[in-house]
């Protein structure tokens, strides 16, 4: 992401866990090889991120990367997990050898797809499920990067899992006071929302439904400068005259969020 810390809104609990992990990046290492803690702690760090899609689970991984200067590698899983047995195992030891060393973050979003909980054995493909969760639980405990899991539900993890995070976040949906903020920080530098926030934030979206209804009201707004210009081509690039927003478009793009999301709007 091009965002920095300030361009985003976390309550308070999540910019406590997210100062500590600001810290272990840049003091766990002094740590272990200064003060010679190598030999009885273990070098990575694991961390769960979990809530409801849409509240910055993603967002968060990305800036932390950025303010701190570290790649963040987000791990597409449907290239991970295979049919094949054994081959998910494969998959990941290559994933975990390369990035052994290289200081990098790992991000596996809807991890519950390969973190998951083990079942009673039923059959061989039970069997060999569970094995994937045995050995992903070693091998993640031997990385010595950070590793971030995110997941909408946190029961959806192994319980083994659970007990071996360094640190577990929860991501929820934001007040009204935090999306009163959102909305703010999200509209361009350059725009004329006049009220808006203060008129919109009663309604409970997450920042991600909130970058949805902005994108989908300064479409609306571009066009209709575009026809107050009387321009039937593509309108030219936004100069120093701010661009006006609408709060029907903005209400029209919320009542389309709240549906997609089966929430009544009213």
């Amino acid at each position: 992401t091009k965002l920095s810390l300030d361009d985003i809104v976390l309550n308070k609990e999540v910019q406590r866990h997210y100062k500590n992990l600001e810290d272990w990046i840049h003091f766990n290492q002094p740590l272990l090889d200064t003060w010679g803690m190598d030999k009885r702690l273990r070098r990575g760090f694991r961390v769960l991120f979990y809530g409801p899609p849409g509240t910055g689970k993603t967002l968060t991984a990305g800036v932390l990367g950025n303010e701190t200067k570290k790649d963040v590698y987000k791990i597409d899983l449907s290239m991970v997990v295979s049919k094949y047995i054994g081959e998910t195992e494969k998959n990941l030891e290559l994933l975990f050898a390369r990035a052994e060393d290289k200081d990098w973050i790992l991000f596996f979003d809807e991890a519950d797809a390969i973190f998951g909980k083990r079942t009673s054995v039923r059959d061989a493909h039970d069997k060999y499920a569970n094995q994937e969760v045995s050995y992903l639980l070693q091998r993640i405990e031997d990385y010595n990067g950070l590793v971030i899991l995110a997941t909408n539900m946190k029961t959806n993890i192994d319980d083994a899992f659970i007990r071996r995070f360094n640190d577990i976040v929860k991501f929820t949906i934001p007040n009204e006071d935090e999306r009163k903020q959102i909305w703010e920080k999200s509209f361009p530098v350059n725009a004329d929302y006049d009220n808006i926030p203060n008129q919109v934030k009663k309604y409970e979206l997450t920042g991600g439904n909130i970058i949805n209804v902005i994108h989908f009201a300064g479409i609306r707004a571009v066009k209709k400068r575009s026809e107050s210009a009387n321009q039937n081509a593509a309108p030219e690039p936004i100069s120093d005259t701010k661009l006006l927003f609408y709060l029907e478009d903005v209400t029209e793009g919320i009542r389309r969020e709240m549906i997609k999301e089966g929430k009544p709007f009213g």
